[in-house]
């Protein structure tokens, strides 16, 4: 009588498939820093960890009238590149023969989630400290961090939509500009009954709430809110939590992965350090890297901002 098992053709390639599937979902849904075309493909360096992005600068008008008959002087095309290295990240867990025995659970496909979940928080950790450490920054009052005890408003978002149209963002293919936002800001916002704020926007038709990962559109924003969102811990004023709010346009940073991310499933006894096979072992494994793009002028801003409710 055939007995299916972890050793079963295939079995770790069910497994594999799970974790993927579930890092494409979670990468779509709970965790946005890396979301489609808010980036560029950097490109790869062959024989390196590095990746390249090249860019072009623009022009000056060209408001010097021509004189007859004679030709323009030539330009020279200002090219500069920018460079970022790929770092190799991964992690395992492992289920013993026994655990799997006794369990009530289906560990296999407990490992599985897991893993697929921190591999996605891995990837969005690493490309959030990318972002917020750019020197585009508006803070609620003061200028410094330390300082930071205004919440967000309705008016400091408006001050953020002209910043990005002041530094000649364009806006994505939506025609807004996109902000990932923790939920305490979302709180806040929603909360703004100053006139033009949240409220007053949206007292006579249907509220356009920000829940969960949910987007809603206010002043020219689309708004995801992410657990995720960055906070500097007890860094603002009387050690108030200081909220980084990432307001961009497309193509804001470069990525690219040297190593697309892979997942495993060593089964028991399969290899020499488990010679009983008493323990099967499950992991994930990239290399990728990421660059806020400087060169053709920064397309994200960061509004960092105290909470209401800390």
């Amino acid at each position: 009588m055939a007995t299916t098992t972890t050793a079963t053709t295939n079995f770790s390639s069910t497994v594999v498939a799970e974790v993927k599937r579930r890092v494409l979902i979670n990468l779509r849904d709970r965790y946005v820093h890396a979301m489609p075309g808010s980036y560029i493909p950097g490109s790869y360096v062959k024989g390196t960890n590095s990746f390249v992005y090249v860019t072009y600068a623009d022009f000056a008008a060209a408001t010097t009238a021509l004189t007859e008959g004679t030709p323009p002087t030539d330009n020279a095309l200002s090219i500069s590149t920018e460079s970022f290295s790929a770092t190799q990240l991964g992690n395992t867990i492992a289920i013993s023969d026994l655990a799997a025995l006794q369990s009530p659970h289906n560990l296999a496909a407990i490992a599985a989630e897991r893993l697929a979940d921190n591999a996605a928080k891995t990837q969005d950790t690493l490309i959030r400290e990318i972002l917020v450490a750019g020197s585009s920054v508006v803070f609620a009052n003061g200028t410094v961090r330390s300082a930071v005890s205004a919440i967000a408003t309705g008016a400091l978002v408006k001050r953020m939509v002209e910043e990005l149209q002041n530094a000649n963002v364009l806006p994505f293919p939506d025609g807004t500009y996109h902000a990932i936002i923790h939920p305490r800001v979302a709180g806040d916002i929603q909360r703004d009954t100053s006139n033009g704020g949240w409220v007053d926007i949206f007292k006579y038709t249907r509220p356009d709430t920000l829940q969960g990962f949910q987007t809603a559109n206010y002043a020219g924003v689309t708004f995801y809110v992410s657990h995720a969102a960055k906070v500097f811990t007890t860094a603002g004023a009387a050690s108030a939590n200081v909220y980084g709010s990432l307001f961009f346009g497309p193509e804001s940073f470069a990525m690219n992965d040297m190593q697309t991310l892979n997942a495993y499933m060593v089964a028991p006894g399969g290899d020499h350090s488990d010679p009983l096979g008493q323990k099967a072992i499950f992991g994930w494994k990239l290399a990728f890297g990421a660059k806020l793009l400087t060169g053709p002028g920064t397309k994200i801003w960061r509004l960092e901002t105290a909470s209401t409710n800390g």
